[in-house]
């Protein structure tokens, strides 16, 4: 990396993931009368990100068949993501609420049992959908959902170290959602078919690989073949390991404050694919990763916060 991808591909990205309903309101959730209505997810942000700074991005997921199907489906389309292969189902989209409290504590309330992400199964996936892109990017949120969306990524990941297509993931652990054993067996199941892997310290990083140190963070993963190593540190940005060279990356002074952290950090993530699908080296892609994350930091919630370009 940088590499030549190969064959020619048709996409730069291709996000395997969910798609939830969002809605922001001013104050805390529970006194709030107002919603502003967006779509949203941790995965979602990575594809949208990437998309609007002008990568070609395929989103594969599945969408269900409520009051909120249209909606998400042409919002997906306006921010230019391809949704060939997002299926419809019975049942509900999940959905979750999140406030734009400007403290350092953040105000979130989900709704998803039983939600259109766990309709995703290995019967999503084939050889010719995933050679379709250049990288190929899931996070534990869709493997959180449901034992056929593991598998679903689990054969995405295979099909892609196969055919050569950048394999990217998240472990993103969130335990309101599954258990720290069930997260830590699913990371390990595809964790030899990862390229390029984003995972944050010191937290998840302690409870998933007993590591709280960036640096050693980078040597387990070196430890177990991957590539790329991009360790992301919230306010002290990042450090990237990469054929064997290790640098480190601050968040640089803000025009304005960074006061909207919610979902900076698949910002990131968006930003630095895109970067890389670009020919760059995983280096300069964490220098537009950050610039990407402060800049929906400092512009608020929702998808119409990341940027449009390079800048």
């Amino acid at each position: 990396m940088p590499q030549s991808f190969g064959n020619i591909r048709d996409f730069d990205l291709i996000v395997l993931g969910e798609v939830l309903a969002e809605f922001t309101c001013e104050n805390d959730i529970t006194n709030s009368s107002t919603f502003r209505r967006d779509i949203g997810g941790s995965d979602l942000y990575v594809a949208a990100a990437a998309a609007r700074l002008g990568s070609g991005v395929r989103f594969v997921s599945a969408i269900g068949r409520d009051p909120f199907e249209s909606f998400i489906r042409d919002r997906l389309i306006s921010q230019g993501i391809n949704v060939d292969y997002i299926t419809t189902c019975e049942g509900s989209n999940g959905i979750y609420f999140l406030a734009d409290s400007r403290t350092e504590e953040r105000d979130y309330l989900y709704n998803r049992p039983g939600s259109a992400a766990t309709h995703i199964g290995p019967a999503s996936i084939f050889d010719t959908l995933v050679e379709s892109a250049k990288i190929l990017y899931a996070s534990s949120e869709l493997q959180s959902s449901s034992k056929s969306a593991r598998q679903a990524v689990f054969k995405a990941f295979n099909m892609a170290h196969t055919a050569g297509v950048m394999v990217a993931y998240d472990p993103n652990l969130r335990l309101q959602r599954w258990t720290l054993d069930d997260a830590k067996e699913v990371m390990w199941s595809v964790l030899p078919l990862i390229d390029v892997i984003f995972p944050s310290a010191p937290h998840e990083s302690k409870a998933l690989f007993g590591y709280e140190r960036p640096l050693d963070v980078i040597g387990f993963m070196w430890d177990h073949d991957i590539e790329t190593v991009v360790v992301k540190n919230g306010a002290n940005g990042c450090l990237v390991g990469y054929d064997k060279h290790i640098e480190e990356f601050a968040v640089p002074e803000l025009a304005k404050p960074f006061i909207y952290p919610s979902l900076a950090g698949s910002a990131f993530n968006g930003g630095f694919l895109h970067s890389i699908a670009r020919g760059n080296d995983p280096f300069t892609a964490a220098q537009t990763a950050i610039r990407v994350a402060s800049y929906k930091g400092m512009n608020g919630n929702g998808i119409v916060s990341l940027p449009q370009k390079e800048s």
